[in-house]
């Protein structure tokens, strides 16, 4: 059970990635697309694209989900507990990873850390914190030691931030949830997006204690322990 549960993880990272940097490439040379194909990459058209590179990657053996998962593959005994760093693992590289495919799709206003206007500092402040996210995911993947604390600062950080858009940032936040949803063609009330703002703490709260309630599970590969011989024994030198 355990490989086929892996091997369906390991695709399902190595699509997202794959996916990730197929609408990257689309976004920033939109022309090679036109060109090809006469017209603007579909969505339907970039999926067909990223399972064709996927086949590639998988063929050629440099599966990035495949590195991440193979001490939980190799892992001896085996019937250990892997689910808890599976399932944070799993969910922190991806989000890491679309946070900063968002970031490609232009600003909407959010807020960061007292930044509201769209400047080079806020970007790559945001890109940095979506680059922590998937690290500290590949870190709980690969069982590295010191993934339990860092994930728990990671997911401690939420509260602050949240905090700091709510009291400081209000405004700023609302008229983002609605500026999010005219991008991707949807109606949100200005109502609707407050009630969301006010609950945004405590939703926060609930989600950070569930997190670092699954984190407490995870397990952290052994660490290798060099056993240094007792003074006046046949292996000292003394």
């Amino acid at each position: 059970m355990r490989k086929y549960v892996l091997l369906f993880l390991s695709l399902c990272i190595d699509y997202v990635w794959v996916n990730a940097a197929v609408v990257l490439a689309d976004r920033l040379f939109p022309g090679v697309a036109e060109t090809v194909l006469g017209q603007p990459a579909s969505w339907a058209a970039q999926q067909v694209l990223s399972l064709i590179l996927l086949s590639l990657v998988r063929v050629a053996n440099v599966s990035v989900g495949e590195w991440l998962l193979s001490y939980a593959q190799t892992e001896q005994p085996a019937g250990q507990r892997q689910w808890a760093n599976l399932l944070l693992g799993t969910l922190g590289v991806l989000s890491g990873i679309w946070y900063l495919l968002r970031l490609t799709e232009g600003d909407d206003g959010t807020p960061f850390l007292f930044m509201v206007e769209d400047t080079p500092l806020k970007t790559a402040a945001a890109a940095l914190y979506s680059a922590l996210y998937s690290w500290c995911g590949v870190m709980l993947l690969r069982f590295e030691p010191k993934a339990k604390l860092c994930n728990a600062l990671l997911f401690a950080s939420v509260l602050p931030l949240t905090a700091i858009n709510v009291i400081f940032s209000r405004d700023a936040l609302i008229a983002s949830m609605v500026a999010r949803a005219a991008i991707e063609g949807r109606s949100f009330p200005v109502e609707n997006a407050e009630v969301y703002a006010r609950v945004s703490i405590y939703y926060a709260i609930l989600l950070v204690a569930v997190m670092l309630a699954i984190l407490y599970f995870c397990r952290e590969r052994p660490t290798a322990s060099v056993e240094r011989p007792l003074e006046g024994s046949p292996g000292s030198r003394a």
